[in-house]
């Protein structure tokens, strides 16, 4: 089984402030590779809602092509976030490393 090429990073911050490079970057690289991505968030830093509508967005055109978003890790700030969208479902215990009780609140 091959992996999924994994969505480059910008910086440690997925926030307003650099959301229009992280959108080019990620727009350019499911172009370049139209399948299933692999994201590792585990250096994010600091994580708004534009963050988030970045993950929904690039989440939602890779189901459209028929293809999965496969978040890996995620730092505390990304997991609280996706927690206060009600998001954690995303992410598993194995992609997201966290344990089972972790994963499930």
């Amino acid at each position: 089984m091959s992996l999924a090429p994994t969505l480059p990073l910008i910086g440690p911050e997925m926030t307003i402030a650099f959301a229009a490079e992280w959108a080019k970057a990620w727009c350019d690289a499911l172009q370049a590779t139209p399948q299933s991505h692999a994201l590792d968030l585990a250096g994010v830093t600091d994580f708004d809602s534009s963050g988030m509508q970045l993950l929904m967005a690039t989440r939602n055109a890779l189901q459209a092509q028929g293809h999965v978003l496969h978040i890996h890790r995620v730092s505390e700030p990304v997991r609280n976030a996706m927690g206060v969208f009600g998001l954690t479902d995303w992410l598993t215990p194995a992609k997201a490393g966290l344990s089972s009780e972790e994963a499930s609140t």
